[in-house]
């Protein structure tokens, strides 16, 4: 078992002390509805003649001078519906992990669930005190290094924490922050002036008794993703691409989901109707506001695909794509049309709304969530000794669903499936998971 030996630990604060007129951020309505929880991902580099985590601290000091809110904590008087930006810092811990081979060692942590995976994070507890982010720098004996980052959902999704790591990357590597004279630069407070927090009254969910989550990591590559494509049967009767040529993360997203299916008819003894919930990042899609691509913050909305019993349904591949592409072709029809910011307000509290309704449900239908961190720079961060061999998520033991991240090459898919232990046994062994995913970890 490798050791970890914990070499600092320290409150980060960022280089230049955050503006008055910046110190209190005000919470958008995304935000209001992120989860209360961390976000947790890692980065993986193999050591290099270059390879040194000298220049990590400072430049990531400068790099929170532009994501400042990082270094704020809660407001504890407003019901935590705005960060105190007051540069108190962020957890920064360095690590020597006396283990030779990074590889071998992330190949345990995948053999052994995520334990393994846990050390090389750092510690977080969501509490109105807490830090916002964490880093964790670990450093193997062969010179490998992990990079743990957690950062709370609350001010961040995919797009916010991918444009962070290749901002803090890009300073590390350079010595200076990334310029943009078209003034494009990302930055906090668009969405909140626009989308504001509100009262709301939203049902709460229930804590969950289920038994242990397991999670497990499925890598499809492009040939096992062009191999589902040929058995996705040619429907004439549509012209509409995206289910003629359903894209990598419609294929993969709608295989996982019939797999569940599978197991939940074959636990039940009957099909039930199974409802699969995912996000669309809003970024680009709206007409009705001005240019918010670089806005930082959550920013997406819910969407959910749904399969009623019926008698003739057949639980193909076909059955799947359809109904998941006409989901997110229906949802972004929607968005398109949206003639003001009360449009989409509204349409992303109804949708969240139905999806918390369907997950209150519990027993009686099968819900499941997916989210896709595809398309985002994950493998752009080059932080002076190249750029990351593996990027994952991590720590997703709370809620069945799955992840989804492009591979390394751009051309395949990487699923993080999180589900009950009983349940991932059955998963592993469906025939459409072994066809499809010669790694398993």
């Amino acid at each position: 078992m490798a050791r970890l030996e914990i070499k600092s630990r320290k409150m980060l604060k960022p280089s230049a002390s955050t503006s008055d007129n910046l110190r209190i951020l005000k919470l958008s309505l995304f935000d209001q509805l992120a989860p209360r929880s961390y976000v947790a991902i890692l980065f993986n580099y193999l050591p290099s003649s270059t390879s040194s985590y000298d220049k990590l601290e400072k430049s990531l000091a400068e790099t929170l001078t532009k994501f400042y809110p990082f270094a704020g904590r809660f407001g504890e008087d407003d019901d935590q519906l705005s960060i105190h930006c007051n540069d108190e810092g962020v957890e920064y811990v360095q690590t020597k992990v006396n283990a030779d081979d990074l590889p071998e060692y992330l190949g345990q942590a995948n053999n052994i669930e995520s334990s393994l995976l846990d050390l090389i994070l750092p510690v977080m507890v969501h509490m109105p005190s807490s830090p916002l982010l964490g880093v964790q720098v670990n450093v193997f004996n062969n010179g490998g290094i992990a990079i743990g980052i957690k950062v709370a959902h609350t001010i961040a999704d995919a797009f916010t924490i991918a444009t962070f790591v290749n901002e803090w990357a890009h300073t590390c590597l350079t010595g200076t922050m990334t310029q943009d004279n078209n003034n494009n630069l990302p930055s906090f407070g668009q969405l909140s002036s626009l989308f504001p927090a509100r009262v709301l009254q939203l049902p709460s969910l229930p804590n969950s008794t289920d038994p242990k989550f397991v999670t497990r990591r499925f890598v499809f590559d492009a040939l096992a993703i062009e191999n589902l494509r040929k058995t996705i049967k040619d429907d004439s009767t549509t012209d509409d691409d995206m289910i003629k040529q359903p894209s990598r993360v419609v294929v993969v997203m709608s295989l996982i989901w019939k797999v569940l299916t599978d197991i939940s008819s074959a636990k039940n003894g009957n099909s039930r109707n199974s409802y699969l919930g995912f996000s669309i990042n809003l970024r680009g899609k709206l007409s009705c506001v001005p240019s918010l691509e670089h806005a930082l913050g959550n920013y997406v909305t819910m969407a959910y695909a749904n399969l009623e019993v019926d008698e003739a349904r057949k639980d193909q591949l076909n059955d799947f794509v359809k109904v998941v592409g006409d989901t997110i072709r229906d949802a972004c029809v929607a968005i398109g049309k949206a003639s003001s910011v009360d449009d989409i307000s509204s349409l992303t509290l109804n949708n969240q709304t139905k999806i918390i309704d369907k997950l209150l449900q519990g027993d009686k239908i099968d819900a499941y969530g997916t989210s896709s961190w595809c398309k985002l720079p994950w493998y752009e961060a080059d932080f002076g000794w190249g750029k990351p061999f593996w990027v994952s998520p991590v720590g997703f033991n709370a809620n069945e669903g799955a992840f989804l991240m492009d591979t390394k090459d751009g051309n395949g898919i990487q699923a993080t499936v999180c589900l009950k232990e009983k349940d991932m046994t059955k998963f592993e062994k469906h025939l459409d998971i072994l066809s499809s995913t010669p790694i398993v970890g």
